[in-house]
């Protein structure tokens, strides 16, 4: 059965993949979205902070596949592959492995996939994703405006959020499903993306 998503908007939160986390944690079924306005305490890779100011696309997906343990990397790779053709649409965007997003050499956007692993099977996934979209990117802090961008800078001019997640969820869920019976297909794209652009930006 594809996966029905279930789309909350809390508003102003810490984390919006701190709070599916959590709901996982409790036995919240797959296909939980959360929405954030902003983020408080938005989370990169490692110990980096992800700037969530009004305007961006800051949201988290709960997922409950049956993978094996050593498969669950084929996540993190699932979620570049579906939304690299609907941001493509908005501006040339390149893939910088292992999940980020950039056009013009500066990024926008990225993505964090956190794993729970129990007796050598992905339990749940969490996948956070965050797009700088209708703000200028001299509200960036500036250690970060030098090598970022957002979408209006880019195009300029806004573009509805509720139209653009709704086309990366649209597209999330079909290469769920590929992944669900197909998963050589989602890592024969991911490498055709990397081979396409290259691993630079």
């Amino acid at each position: 059965m594809a996966v029905r998503w279930r789309i909350e908007h809390p508003g102003k939160i810490g984390s919006t993949s701190d709070t599916v986390r959590d709901r996982a944690r409790a036995g919240e079924p797959g296909g939980l979205v959360v929405v954030a306005e902003t983020q408080t305490a938005g989370r990169g890779r490692g110990d980096n902070v992800w700037v969530s100011p009004p305007g961006g696309l800051w949201f988290s997906l709960l997922l409950r596949p049956r993978l094996d343990a050593a498969d669950a990397d084929l996540l993190s790779r699932m979620v570049p592959v579906a939304l690299h053709p609907v941001l493509d649409r908005y501006v040339p965007t390149k893939i910088k492995p292992p999940n980020d997003f950039f056009t013009r050499g500066l990024k926008y956007g990225g993505v964090l996939a956190e794993t729970e692993l129990r007796g050598g099977k992905v339990v749940y996934a969490v996948i956070g994703v965050g797009l700088d979209v209708n703000f200028e990117r001299e509200r960036l802090p500036e250690e970060l405006a030098r090598t970022a961008t957002t979408i209006l800078s880019e195009t300029g001019r806004q573009h509805p959020l509720d139209t653009l997640l709704g086309e990366l969820l649209t597209s999330l869920a079909e290469a769920y499903e590929t992944l669900k019976h197909n998963p050589n297909e989602i890592a024969d794209r991911y490498l055709a993306l990397l081979a396409m652009y290259g691993t630079g930006v």
